[in-house]
């Protein structure tokens, strides 16, 4: 918006677009409450996705160098940038960091999730400065050849790839590392937990009855030492291998 003094007009060039990431809203606020993370992520990069697909269709920074479309290129970039200010508003619950960064450059309070019913028009935005930069992947290898070579020196240097001694680890080894797509396999979920009880017989055992969303159920959790009273786990919430 350097052409228009940092002010974002008030003209919407994508009703449609706007609209659609309205209607979002309750899918994603439900799958929130539903600590489904995983969709409402999902939901949120697919309208992602179509807000760059259309800014990259209407090409603004193209449209900039022929001379009577300064206009249509407010337009554009204004409607980016509210669509922008979306996507904040949805990613905020997991991402408040990168949201009061975003707040800083939009110049706006604080956003609420009801925000998201409200565009921004003859508003005077703050210097853009990037909020996130690209990972890069060759960067992130050199990083774990290093800790490779780190951890091969390290045993070299011990002359041994184990612990010793007598401690946790040499009574109870820590497995294997798992590569990644087997990490990814796991559906870890956050779960509530609607009742904790001792079972009957079982020294270590509490019966846990848990609720992930759309369904409740029951596991058994060698934890009972930690928890002598099992109703003071009524309530929070744990992780859930699915």
């Amino acid at each position: 918006h350097k052409g228009n003094a940092g002010v974002l007009v008030a003209e919407n060039a994508a009703p449609e677009l706007t609209d659609a990431f309205l209607a979002a809203a309750p899918s994603i606020a439900d799958a929130y409450e539903a600590r489904d993370f995983a969709r409402a992520m999902r939901e949120i990069m697919g309208l992602a996705d179509r807000a760059n697909a259309w800014i990259a269709d209407k090409a603004p920074w193209s449209l900039n160098k022929q001379e009577g479309k300064e206009a249509e290129v407010q337009a554009i970039c204004a409607t980016g940038v509210n669509l922008f200010r979306q996507l904040v508003i949805f990613l905020k619950p997991v991402l408040p960091l990168l949201a009061a960064d975003a707040e800083a450059f939009l110049n706006v309070a604080p956003l609420s999730w009801n925000d998201h019913t409200t565009l921004l028009g003859n508003h005077q935005l703050n210097a853009f400065k990037p909020l996130m930069t690209r990972i890069d992947p060759v960067k992130v290898q050199a990083m774990t050849d290093a800790s490779k070579e780190d951890l091969v020196a390290s045993q070299t240097d011990t002359g041994q790839s184990a612990p010793a001694g007598n401690g946790e680890l040499v009574k109870d080894p820590i497995s294997p590392e798992i590569d990644f797509d087997a990490f990814a396999a796991v559906d870890l979920r956050v779960a509530l937990i609607i009742k904790a009880e001792a079972v009957e017989g079982a020294d270590k055992l509490l019966r846990l009855t848990l609720d992930i969303g759309d369904e409740q159920r029951n596991v058994f959790s060698g934890i009972k030492s930690a928890y002598p009273d099992p109703s003071k786990l009524d309530g929070r919430l744990t992780m859930m291998i699915a």
